[in-house]
Formats: structure tokens, C-alpha cells, sequence
């Protein structure tokens, strides 16, 4: 009660409140009921005068107990009749409430048969006794089994008919879950008819290992939702404490929680399997082993698995993942530490601390990986061995991807392009966003983004706006007639560049004559902006303002020649035609 009182006050209101209260719930009982027949065990046996038959038969009772009570917990907190927000599996009210009873029967039938098995062995009973007791055991355990498959049967689809359909109609589907319960069901059925016309043996095997199957997989699914859950609140945890930065920083938090989570789901990956292969080693044992014996079967995994001439052990492998997980966070916190403290007190640029952290990143992952096959038993002679065997497929099947990645790692050393820039290649215009191992990110100017491998960059014509200077030239041309007074045309276009803001004063803007055409002077404008995205909207302002102060100053703009026909001549484009006659 009292660490039900403190999982519902002071875990996090999340699912790990109920996995954690069902293990908890679950081994307080066991421990609880143990130590008591512990204690009885004790007190019946306190000097130690017992014969040595009678205190195998107790410890035996005291393990019974434990057991059972074990079971009896991990069904109920499963069930969870009495508290369904705290159900972990996706069960009804109906068939959890169904079974409540459940549990304890089947508790009790495992233990009852166990001790009779013990008993049979401690009087050393006759094969008929031994038999007999075997037939018991498994029409009980799989009669109790049977029935309950068959209740949690009929509730669940005494329920599932109770929902709602659904809105388009279809009848809802047989979940998997309850084909494999129908399944179980049957095979229950055949092993007790194999039991009762003499098929004692077989019956009574298959009974047991469908009862012991059943209790390890309970645990190892309470085991696995509750190391999915730790990660997952961690995470969440991580996640709301970053919500409410901004900026940069808050950029660097994303990153370092997307690194988390990676490693959190990497490692919970890893404890279940962990869970799992236990599970499958204790599931191959036969029913009734004792610890020492499931103990010398977990030692056959460390020979190992042989792959060609390539010892996998699993200590290897464990080995190689932390060596590979420990380079990979070396990496991270060295390009950390040298795009946040040791780049910035130099002088070089933004773009090149990106690439050279992204450099930094491919470089050490290759290292990792490389020292992590090493710890494994792939030595680097075979290493490179098998990487010279594949470089013929590599030649043939993959040239474009190697081609891509060494022109990305020349764009990254040499610079002819970097982040930031704005470039133009093959009809394509825009911003590098960003420069990755294969291709190159380009943003469009309606937001767009291109992806252009990176060979593009290396064997064809890029035009670099930004490479050499960050400014923009806002250029305009202006045909005005011949008669204009050109001084105070010039004074209209300089004042109109020095009244805009984004003007910059060095340079400064200039205002030439380009050229005379036919009855027109053609006035040429420039001035510099702080970036070439700028020159579009400038340039259209500077438009406005310059034709609003030239029709103030009553400059007229040229026309567009025209030609006039008048009443009786001849149209030019068609001699044959008939002049209209005069008014």
C-alpha cells in the first residue's frame, strides 16, 4: 500500500507510474509471502535437527510459495480488475473483471503439481504413482488453462459486439491476438484427449510447457514495458525542459535531444533484446529446472557463433557496440566543443566552421565504425581486404555515389561554394542550406528545395553570386528623350538612391549615361545593397521613386515611336490598298 501510495504521488503522471507499480506490486508480494514461509520454515526447524529429507521437502515449500505468489502478483497486475487505469495490456474491463479469479487458480494448480512432483520424488513413488500424478497434473492445468482461454474467448467477443461499428460499415476483424488465443485453445484441447487415451508423456509435456511459456512471457512483457517507459519519460522529461528556448540555442537543444533520443532508443533496443534472449534460454529449458541448471545454459552462449572463419561472442560484440556508441559521443562532443568554443575565437567564417565541423563528423564516424569491427575480431588488413574486393562492385554498381561523396568532400576542403552562398547551376537559383555527404541542399526563392548532387558543383559552370563580397548591385536603365536636361535628371536618380535605407553609402551610387538610341539618352544606375537577395524588392522601390519625382520635376518620359496615316496616302505595309475617301 504504501508504494502504491508513492507511485501514484511522486512518479511522473506518465505510463512508467504503471509499469513500475505492476513489477514493484508483483516482487513486494513474492518477497513478502517468501519471508513468511520462510519464517514458519525457520520456526519449525530452529535447532536444526531435522532430518535431511524434511528440510528439502521445506526449502522446497518456501520456493513453492515464492513462486506461486510470484504468479499469482504478475496476473493480477496484469489484470488489474480492481484498477483498470493502471491496465497495461489493451484489455476490456469485461474480460479483465472475467478473469480476476484467474491468477490465483492458476497459481495455486502450478504450485499444488510441483509439490506433488517433489513429493513423488522425496518417497521415491512408483512408475504407476509417477504417472499418475503426471496425468493429474496436466488434466487440472490444462482443464484450468482451457476453460480460461475459453471465458477470456466469449468476454472478448461479448465486448468487441457491445463497440460501436465502425462509420464505413465493416465489421471489425479477429485481432491476431485472439487467433493465437484460439490456437492456444486447441492445442490445450488435443493435449488433454492425448492424456486421456494414454498419451500421458506427451500430453502432460506439451500442458507444462504452455504453462511455463505462459509466465515467462508475462514477465518479460512487463520487464520490456518497463524499460520502454524509463527511456520514453527520460525523453520526455528532456523535451519539455527545452520547449522554451529560442534561437540558436534553441537549435543546439534540438540537436542534443535528437542525440538523446537516439542513444535512449538504442539502448532500450538493446535491454530488451537482452530480456528477450534470456527469456528464449529459460523457455528452452526443460519445465522445472532449477536456477543452477538454466545457469550452465546461459554458459553455451559464450562459445559463440561461428560465421566463416569469424568468431561472434557475444562479449565481442558487446564490446564492439560500446566502443562504437563511446566514438560516436567522442565525435559529437568534439565537434561541439569546436563549433561552440574554440571556431568562434578565430577569424574564420560561419560557413567553414560548418564545414569543418561536417568533416570532422564523417572522418570520426568512419573511425568509430572501423575501431568498433576491430573490437569485434575484423582486424583492418581484413578490413581492407574486403573493402579492395569490393571496390570492383563499386566501380561498376556504386561510381555515382563515390563520386558524389568525393565531390562533397572537395567542396567541403576546397570552398569553391559553402553555406550561405548564393549560387546559380543549370536553371537552378538560390541559397545553400546545406552541404551534405551526397548531394548539396539548395533553397529557391519561393521556398523551395532543390537537391543537387554534388558532382554538379565539380564538373559543370556554377555562378557564385556571393564569393567574392556579400553585395548586391541594384541596376536600372531609363531611356528619357534627347532634349532632357540630363544634370537634373542625374540630381532626381541620386537623390532617389541616397532616400532609400538599404542603399549602402560605400559603395555609393553612381548614375552614367550609357547611350544615345535613335531620339532617346539611356540613363544607367547602380548602387550596392548588403545582399543580392535584396536587389528585386530595392530595385522595384527605386522604380516608384524615381518615376514619381521625374513626373514632380515635369521631365517628359519618351514614347514609343508611332506612325500615323493620313486621309489619302498610301499605307506603307499595303500599297494595294484603296485610300478612304476624303470627308
Amino acid at each position: 500500500r504504501l508504494a502504491f501510495r508513492f507511485a501514484s504521488n511522486r512518479l511522473p503522471p506518465t505510463r512508467l507510474r504503471h509499469s513500475a507499480w505492476a513489477l514493484v506490486r508483483t516482487l513486494l508480494s513474492a518477497l513478502a509471502y517468501g519471508l513468511a514461509a520462510y519464517a514458519v520454515a525457520w520456526g519449525f526447524d530452529w535447532h536444526g535437527d531435522s532430518p535431511s529429507a524434511v528440510t528439502l521437502l521445506v526449502g522446497n515449500l518456501v520456493g513453492l510459495v515464492v513462486f506461486g505468489t510470484f504468479v499469482r502478483a504478475m496476473g493480477h497486475a496484469v489484470l488489474s480488475a480492481r484498477h483498470p487505469g493502471w491496465r497495461l495490456p489493451p484489455l476490456t474491463d469485461e474480460v479483465a473483471h472475467g478473469l480476476r479469479h484467474f491468477p490465483l487458480s492458476f497459481a495455486a494448480v502450478m504450485a499444488g503439481g510441483l509439490l506433488l512432483e517433489r513429493l513423488a520424488g522425496l518417497l521415491n513413488a512408483g512408475l504407476a504413482t509417477t504417472v499418475a500424478i503426471n496425468c493429474l497434473i496436466a488434466l487440472g492445468l490444462g482443464g484450468l488453462m482451457a476453460n480460461g482461454l475459453r471465458r477470456g474467448l466469449a468476454l472478448h467477443r461479448k465486448s468487441v459486439a457491445a463497440m460501436p461499428r465502425p462509420a464505413d460499415g465493416r465489421s471489425r476483424g479477429l485481432p491476431w491476438t485472439a487467433v493465437l488465443v484460439g490456437a492456444l485453445y486447441l492445442t490445450l484441447l488435443a493435449s488433454l484427449v492425448c492424456v486421456l487415451v494414454g498419451y500421458v508423456a506427451l500430453g502432460s509435456f506439451v500442458v507444462k510447457q504452455i504453462a511455463w511459456g505462459a509466465t515467462v512471457l508475462c514477465t518479460v512483457y512487463l520487464l520490456n514495458v518497463l524499460i520502454d517507459d524509463l527511456f520514453v519519460t527520460w525523453l520526455g522529461a528532456a523535451t519539455t525542459s527545452g520547449e522554451s528556448e529560442s534561437g540558436a540555442a534553441a537549435d543546439d537543444t534540438d540537436r542534443s535531444l535528437r542525440v538523446r533520443r537516439q542513444f535512449a532508443v538504442l539502448l532500450s533496443g538493446l535491454c530488451r533484446i537482452f530480456v528477450v534472449i534470456c527469456a528464449l534460454v529459460v523457455l528452452a529449458a526443460p519445465f522445472g529446472q532449477g536456477p543452477l541448471e538454466l545457469l550452465q545454459r546461459t554458459e553455451q552462449l559464450q562459445q559463440g557463433i561461428a560465421v566463416g572463419e569469424l568468431q561472434l561472442l557475444p562479449g565481442a560484440v558487446l564490446q564492439a557496440v560500446l566502443v562504437f556508441i563511446v566514438g560516436l559521443t567522442a565525435v559529437r562532443l568534439l565537434q561541439r566543443w569546436l563549433k561552440q568554443r574554440y571556431l568562434p575565437t578565430t577569424t574564420i567564417e560561419p560557413a567553414m566552421r560548418d564545414s569543418m565541423t561536417t568533416l570532422l563528423g564523417f572522418v570520426g564516424s568512419i573511425i568509430a565504425l572501423a575501431f568498433a569491427l576491430s573490437a569485434v575480431g575484423l582486424s583492418l588488413e581484413r578490413i581492407a581486404w574486403v573493402a579492395s574486393a569490393l571496390s570492383v562492385g563499386i566501380g561498376f554498381g556504386l561510381q555515382a555515389i563515390v563520386s558524389n561523396f568525393v565531390s562533397g568532400l572537395i567542396l567541403l576542403a576546397e570552398r569553391p561554394v559553402k553555406v550561405g552562398d548564393w549560387v546559380a547551376l543549370g536553371g537552378v537559383e538560390g541559397d545553400i542550406r546545406r552541404i551534405n555527404v551526397r548531394a548539396t541542399e539548395i533553397q529557391q526563392g519561393d521556398r523551395s528545395t532543390v537537391i543537387v548532387p554534388n558532382s554538379e558543383f565539380i564538373t559543370k559552370i556554377v555562378r557564385n553570386v556571393t564569393l567574392a563580397n556579400p553585395f548586391g548591385l541594384v541596376q536600372i536603365k531609363l531611356p528619357l528623350p534627347l532634349d532632357t536636361d540630363v544634370e537634373q535628371v542625374r540630381t532626381l536618380i541620386l537623390e532617389a538612391f541616397k532616400a532609400h535605407e538599404s542603399l549602402l553609402e560605400v559603395p555609393g551610387p553612381h548614375v552614367f549615361l550609357d547611350t544615345i538610341d535613335a531620339a532617346n539618352v539611356v540613363f544607367n544606375a547602380n548602387g550596392s545593397v548588403a545582399s543580392p537577395r535584396q536587389v528585386y524588392g530595392v530595385r522595384s522601390a527605386l522604380l516608384f521613386d524615381i518615376l514619381k519625382r521625374l513626373r514632380e520635376a515635369g521631365v517628359v518620359l519618351s514614347r514609343p515611336s508611332t506612325l500615323l496615316l493620313q486621309p489619302g496616302s498610301v499605307d506603307p505595309l499595303n500599297p494595294a490598298a484603296t485610300p478612304p475617301a476624303a470627308p
